[in-house]
């Protein structure tokens, strides 16, 4: 709305000059709190309420995503909504001082120095390989200074390592296999190679991963040692396609990483998803089996994701096509005279 209100911003200043009754309603105190029509002053602060809620706009245009994974876009989006709000708090404009001072006393109710924010999201940053932990001791220096931050880090590195231990005890068998099966696929690669420079070049590969993980006592400290992936190419980024092709190398980490990336932030894309049972089982087709129910969502779910569908314009088309359709019924039985005969032809054509 106020996104829209700045835009006519000359032509709510130039009725305030010519329209009466705009004026009129303004003077009312009842109708304005006595603030009085909008000003040119009024319209330099929406824009400036404009920039800032567009961060919690965008946030939540994120969080909604169901077609992505979204558990590693939550602490930025924090980060910047936090700077933001810190910022303003020390704004020269007394409305957004006192707007902002009130933001940062609420969002330091919730989430505290970071300690309040579970855990498992700071999980989901530091297992982005463009990310790791040096991103979360970035933003929390930045914030609360460089001892929140050690404290921190130490205390989510403190949790990494416990969902990695259980997960080492719980594939311990599975990743012994794993290891043996990539022994024996590297050295069937070597004798079925016949470019000496490709034998090299992957040889050369494997020293450099062995010589980076010497000190390295499991997967984590070999994972956080290495160079963050780049920021570049962050839209055509997919972090599980990521985990996927390295699964080889941390074998343990990347099903550690399948589940904790697999939680989505919000809850909405989930209700959405229940909600579309409703429009499926509709009063017209009642005695579909929960069995069918079930086929049908995950089938409209899959399409979704190998083809982009826009559900509201979707909707618009299909309402669009009843409505027609309806028409056409109408004119149909009116032409045929209502016989009971050409009643039955045409609900027998609707069914088809």
């Amino acid at each position: 709305m106020l996104e829209t209100a700045q835009k006519f911003e000359k032509v709510f200043i130039r009725m305030d000059f010519e329209d009466d009754s705009y004026s009129s309603y303004f003077m009312n105190k009842e109708n304005s709190g006595g603030m009085g029509s909008p000003s040119s002053i009024d319209f330099q602060n929406c824009r400036i309420f404009v920039g800032f809620l567009k961060l919690f706009y965008n946030a939540t245009k994120k969080f909604s995503g169901s077609l992505y994974v979204t558990a590693n876009t939550f602490f930025d989006e924090m980060f910047v909504i936090q700077e933001n709000i810190s910022n303003l708090s020390k704004s020269q404009n007394h409305l957004l001082k006192n707007m902002a001072t009130k933001m940062e006393s609420k969002f330091d109710k919730y989430w505290g120095k970071g300690d309040k924010m579970n855990h498992l999201l700071y999980v989901a940053v530091i297992l982005d390989p463009r990310k790791k932990l040096r991103f979360l001791k970035f933003c929390f220096s930045e914030i609360y200074g460089n001892e929140v931050a050690d404290v921190m880090v130490e205390l989510v590195r403190g949790a990494l390592v416990k969902l990695y231990d259980f997960y080492s005890r719980v594939d311990s068998s599975n990743v012994q296999v794993a290891s043996e099966r990539e022994r024996t696929h590297i050295e069937g690669e070597s004798i079925g190679c016949s470019d000496p420079y490709v034998m090299v070049n992957s040889r050369f590969e494997r020293f450099l991963e062995a010589e980076q993980s010497i000190g390295c006592s499991n997967e984590i400290d070999k994972y956080l040692a290495e160079n963050c992936e780049s920021r570049r190419g962050d839209v055509k980024f997919e972090i599980l396609g990521w985990w996927k092709a390295n699964s080889d190398r941390y074998q343990v980490l990347s099903k550690l990483a399948r589940d904790v990336l697999a939680v989505p932030v919000s809850t909405v894309a989930s209700e959405s998803a229940f909600s579309t049972g409703g429009r499926i089982l509709d009063p017209f087709r009642s005695s579909l089996s929960p069995l069918m129910v079930q086929n049908l969502v995950c089938a409209q779910d899959w399409l979704q994701a190998l083809v982009p569908i826009s559900f509201r314009k979707s909707k618009d088309e299909v309402e669009v096509l009843e409505d027609e359709f309806h028409d056409l019924v109408i004119r149909q039985a009116a032409t045929c005279g209502g016989s009971s005969s050409s009643s039955k032809g045409i609900s027998i054509n609707i069914d088809d």
